[in-house]
């Protein structure tokens, strides 16, 4: 089975692309590999439409992943199944509602249950071959026992709602942005705590892949309230400490920043869970067992 992966390919050592086709070539799937971004701004639509169909004609399936205002008719003499993923929250962006409009997809991955909510109401057709896919990490980035040096970190993109709600904890963390690939874990395993606060009110049960990667790195994980659910399905019930207001953040951090056996307690729990399951080579298994079951269902209906 060969796949044709169309993604933001253009980071090496991170990102979610990166890791995604390192796990599925961990798994024996030969992939052909297309930057949409990079080739819509530098040669333009048609070019790449050319290009989706010249590969196609080798692959067995399409893995589509993000693909923003990517219109559905570069794939409208396509004739194998497209799987769409759709990494981003569609409650905060609607620059994927021309695709999930269409009849495209053989199957869709959202990124939380709020996003499912968003496609049983306005775009009922794909109902029922849309499922949530939560975020995940690869094992390579698990690393701990670095040595901690700093108490707490927020290394996340700054909304207001986050500046609001970090705002009374602003002498009790860290807060670090613009950095990435391996700056932006070394910050992480240098930290005893992990702070996650979401981007927005539209997002309340958003689980970002920044727990996990905070948690891979050997930070305790103080968060905002997540969706039971998602704990649930992911088994991290009692990995997570969370709270409820800016307030009982503050309170949080000047209790833990006094008891450090709480947070060895809590950097014990999450990496045997975070090793247990739930890495980019899980997320990968289950990609292959959708792909695979529609790389042999001639019946799928791909008219836009």
């Amino acid at each position: 089975m060969k796949l044709l992966y169309i993604g933001v390919h253009s980071h090496t050592g991170w990102g979610a692309e990166y890791w995604l086709e390192k796990a599925f070539s961990n798994l024996d799937i030969q992939q052909e590999l297309i930057n949409y971004r990079k080739i819509r701004k530098e040669s333009g639509i048609e070019t790449l439409k050319k290009i989706i169909e010249e590969k196609c004609l080798s692959c067995d399936i399409i893995f589509l992943q993000r693909a923003e205002r990517v219109n559905p008719s570069l794939f409208k003499n396509i004739q194998i199944p497209i799987i769409f993923w759709s990494t981003e929250p569609i409650q905060l962006k609607n620059d994927v509602d021309e695709l999930l409009e269409s009849n495209i997809f053989s199957w869709v991955y959202v990124h939380s249950y709020s996003c499912m909510d968003r496609i049983t109401n306005e775009f009922p057709h794909i109902k029922n071959k849309t499922t949530v896919m939560h975020n995940a990490a690869p094992k390579e980035i698990i690393q701990t026992g670095t040595k901690k040096s700093r108490f707490a970190i927020f290394n996340r993109n700054l909304s207001w709602r986050r500046r609001w709600w970090l705002f009374p904890s602003r002498k009790l963390y860290d807060g670090i942005n613009g950095r990435y690939g391996e700056s932006y874990f070394k910050d992480l395993r240098k930290s005893q705590i992990s702070i996650n606060i979401h981007y927005s009110n539209k997002n309340l049960d958003d689980f970002e892949s920044g727990i996990f990667e905070a948690m891979a790195s050997g930070c305790a994980i103080i968060s905002e309230r997540l969706n039971p659910q998602t704990l649930l399905d992911l088994g991290l019930e009692d990995s997570i400490i969370q709270i409820d207001s800016p307030k009982e953040l503050k309170r949080m951090l000047s209790t833990l920043e006094g008891n450090q056996d709480i947070i060895i307690i809590g950097h014990q729990i999450e990496l045997y869970n975070i090793q247990r399951v739930f890495t980019g080579s899980h997320r990968s298994r289950g990609n292959i067992r959708t792909v695979t079951f529609f790389s042999f269902d001639s019946n799928t209906n791909l008219s836009v």
